[in-house]
């Protein structure tokens, strides 16, 4: 069932730029698990009581709609087989002004959010498209699916989010003729949670089909020793699953990564992005695992997805 709804265009949308480098990238799908070590560590799961005041643990969203104005979301959904048969919601934007297929950016949500999130009044990512699309840039669209809290991987009550994203959602976008939508040669953007599952999945599909990957505030944990069970179920599943190790899958798709300074993943975003050669646009302000943060960066992400979508 596909419905659609309008939305208001800001009257100014604030950029920041404080790209301290070049451009990372991704090689040929296939995300290897990570290599094992002799021995295997002593492993700690915070507790659920940690769990509650962590970055990642944001608030629990309802399914807020977007706030109204010019913008027209095309809702629906299917049943995800991925997802242990469960109805699973989507939304795509479209800017206005514009006619003809389009190349699209797969959106990976927050833990707590939805696929309506990144739409709604906190963050409106699909208003500072139309601003960049007005501006005289080459159009795209934005394009979201529910993932629950599942982290993008394949969990021990047999869901996979990110395999619904791959197996089902993208030929679903590509499929469906009212969206009109190609999704040959994709971007990615996640943020928190999803920031994490934007780069399993962009180095799973790989170079070519991924034009960009682009991630805010990615919940990124570098001590096998200390995992959340919300992330993995097992010391195993960490392995398998990390993506420190993967950075050399990064070598064929640029990579745009921002984080803020009192961000509780900053260490260990720092420490993965050393390790892309070439490195990737990294950047940090001010600010911490929150909206405020994640809205003042959209500009400088929609502007390198759109730079790398019409190369």
């Amino acid at each position: 069932m596909i419905s659609a709804a309008r939305h208001r265009l800001p009257t100014a949308v604030t950029r920041r730029a404080v790209l301290l480098s070049g451009l990372g990238a991704a090689t040929a799908a296939g995300l290897a698990a990570c290599a094992k070590p002799q021995e295997q560590p002593t492993v700690t799961p915070k507790k659920m009581e940690q769990e509650r005041t962590a970055d990642d643990e944001l608030p629990s969203e309802t399914h807020e709609a977007a706030s109204p104005g010019s913008i027209p979301l095309i809702t629906g959904s299917f049943v995800s087989a991925k997802m242990g048969g469960r109805q699973t919601n989507w939304v795509v934007a479209r800017p206005n002004g514009v006619t003809g297929k389009l190349p699209v950016v797969v959106i990976l949500h927050a833990l707590n959010t939805n696929e309506m999130s990144i739409f709604s009044s906190k963050l409106e990512m699909q208003l500072t498209l139309q601003q960049y699309v007005d501006a005289g840039n080459p159009p795209f669209a934005l394009a979201a699916a529910d993932t629950g809290r599942n982290y993008y991987h394949l969990r021990t009550d047999g869901a996979d989010g990110g395999a619904m994203i791959l197996d089902e959602f993208l030929p679903m976008l590509a499929a469906n003729p009212q969206l009109n939508l190609s999704t040959e040669r994709i971007g990615f953007f996640g943020w928190s949670m999803g920031g994490y599952g934007a780069l399993r999945l962009g180095a799973l599909l790989g170079a070519p089909r991924v034009a960009a990957v682009s991630v805010s505030s990615p919940a990124l944990w570098g001590d096998p020793r200390n995992y959340p069970p919300r992330a993995f179920d097992s010391f195993a599943d960490y392995e398998a699953n990390s993506l420190f190790g993967q950075q050399d899958r990064f070598a064929k798709i640029p990579v745009m990564i921002d984080i803020g300074s009192s961000d509780q993943f900053f260490m260990y975003t720092r420490q993965w992005a050393a390790a892309l050669h070439p490195p990737a646009a990294f950047s940090t302000t001010a600010g911490g695992h929150t909206n405020r943060y994640w809205r003042s960066v959209l500009p400088d992400h929609i502007a390198f997805l759109g730079r790398n979508l019409a190369v």
